[in-house]
């Protein structure tokens, strides 16, 4: 909430900013921005299973949380009309927490009586978006641009899934990695501040709805809302 109210208000100064500056800003013909960002959702993955084993039923249940991180971003474009432009963003968000995995067996001896197995082993989980991006760049002042842009985004996830099974009176647990591609959509918004004709930085928040397929889970959400700060530079 504090990052959509600053760029608000950023946006907001911007748009009432006058065209009085000196003109630093060329039309440029192509774009370089370079970002550093968070990601700020939060998914949680959780699987249970229950088997007969000794005239009672022998239970696993794992539970993995992914939450907010850091994300890498950079994009290129390209404008074919005096407001529009086309051009690609790659982002790359990596979080490895600790997962919860929980086996609990029925004694062969004695009826009612438990043990349980447990374990914490960490769980990469990495994102590799590719987000195409339709804009419309609007001059607010002479060192000043707002974009508004849009598009489909594609999202390559790699995560480890870890799992118990129950075999021969015990538990096995394992971990393996899966990947999954998801697609989706995009859309943000970038406000650029100016320093010279080239070179400024600026903001931008971006929300990305994708879910992607695994072999052990299916919709496992990608993406979410995005936002940070960075270097911007036209050519």
């Amino acid at each position: 909430m504090t990052t959509t109210r600053t760029i608000v208000t950023l946006i907001g100064l911007a748009l009432a900013s006058g065209p009085g500056l000196a003109a630093q800003t060329a039309d440029a013909r192509a774009y370089l921005d370079l970002n550093v960002a968070g990601q700020t959702q939060s998914v949680t993955l959780a699987t249970s299973s229950a088997v007969g084993l000794f005239d009672e039923l022998a239970t696993t249940s794992t539970s993995q949380t992914v939450g907010k991180g850091l994300l890498f971003d950079g994009g290129a474009g390209y404008r074919v009309r005096p407001n529009l432009t086309i051009g690609i963003a790659v982002s790359l968000f990596n979080r490895a927490p600790v997962g919860t995995i929980v086996a609990t067996i029925p004694d062969p001896l004695v009826y009612g009586r438990f043990s349980s197995v447990g374990a914490a082993p960490k769980l990469t989980h990495t994102e590799l978006g590719t987000h195409v991006k339709v804009g419309y760049v609007k001059r607010v002042s002479d060192t000043i641009d707002l974009a508004i842009s849009g598009g489909p985004s594609f999202i390559r996830l790699t995560k480890d899934i870890a799992s118990a099974t129950i075999a021969n009176g015990g538990a096995q647990i394992t971990v393996g990695r899966q990947t999954g591609t998801a697609v989706g959509v995009n859309a943000g918004i970038d406000l650029g501040y100016f320093f010279t004709r080239r070179l400024g930085g600026g903001i931008f928040a971006r929300y990305v709805a994708a879910k992607a397929d695994l072999p052990a889970a299916a919709g496992v959400s990608v993406g979410g809302f995005q936002g940070g700060l960075g270097l911007r530079v036209r050519f």
